[in-house]
């Protein structure tokens, strides 16, 4: 399976401006069809506590570009939205269309970033979540569910074998962004691929290092801090054989 890693430096919650800004980039690139495209967290609002900017109204336009974009690339097309505002707080998302338009999969962010205030805007999640894609079962999580091993594991229990996390991880704690992931693949035997976003907002520098690693830790990719779209191959075979070469996922205690 091919993976379309867009690291983009959004325009500050500016929708419309990172709508074009995504189609561009993908317009000037070439890939296979089926692929799986996957957009960062907020991907067309930046990080922002501003749930006013950030969150879709009942319309979903965030969502519907998505969605188009899968139709009309003939991908699969994964991407960060802020679902509507509901009793004062919006929720911070990632989704899932195929070809076809149909949602694969909607997952909401479980580990909130309090140092930003992200739990007082927010909702969080209840769970992670599995859907299959050409034939590989993906687990989508954000941002800083990445520092939380725990949540990671009941989806390598349900049987995930590529495990994404997108994010607006910030370029003063990179190594860690790209250490973590790297911990995440070895320890689930899961392909892991990390879509960061790179640039400025505000208060933040990113340095993007959009990153893929196969499930021994080898590096499959790194992105430097550019604006780029980044093609990988995964073979699912190779983390098929290593689980049944090295059953560890089978001996995982039930805490």
């Amino acid at each position: 399976m091919q993976i379309v890693s867009v690291q983009l430096d959004m325009v500050w919650q500016d929708k419309t401006a990172n709508h074009e800004k995504v189609r561009r980039l993908l317009d000037n690139t070439s890939f296979e069809s089926g692929a799986l495209i996957i957009l960062p967290e907020m991907f067309d609002t930046g990080f922002s506590m501003k749930i006013e900017a950030t969150a879709q109204t009942d319309a979903r336009d965030s969502e519907s570009f998505l969605r188009e974009l899968a139709v009309d690339k003939n991908a699969a097309v994964m991407g960060g939205v802020v679902g509507p505002i509901v009793d004062g707080k919006a929720s911070n998302e990632t989704v899932v269309f195929d070809p076809a338009g149909n949602q694969l999969a909607r997952y909401r962010k479980m580990q909130l970033f309090t140092l930003s205030g992200e739990d007082v805007k927010y909702g969080a999640g209840d769970g992670h979540r599995l859907f299959e894609w050409q034939g590989v079962k993906i687990s989508p999580f954000i941002c800083y569910d990445l520092r939380f091993p725990e949540l990671f594991r009941p989806a390598a229990r349900d049987g995930a074998e590529l495990i994404t996390v997108i994010a607006s991880w910030p370029e003063v704690r990179s190594e860690h962004w790209v250490r973590l992931l790297q911990a995440r693949a070895i320890e689930n035997l899961a392909f892991v691929v990390g879509v960061n976003r790179c640039g400025a907002d505000p208060t933040l520098t990113y340095d993007g290092r959009s990153v893929g690693f196969d499930p021994h830790g080898n590096c499959l990719f790194e992105a430097n801090a550019a604006e780029q779209v980044i093609l990988a191959d995964i073979d699912v075979e190779q983390a098929r054989q290593w689980r049944a070469k090295f059953p560890a996922l089978k001996d995982m205690r039930r805490l």
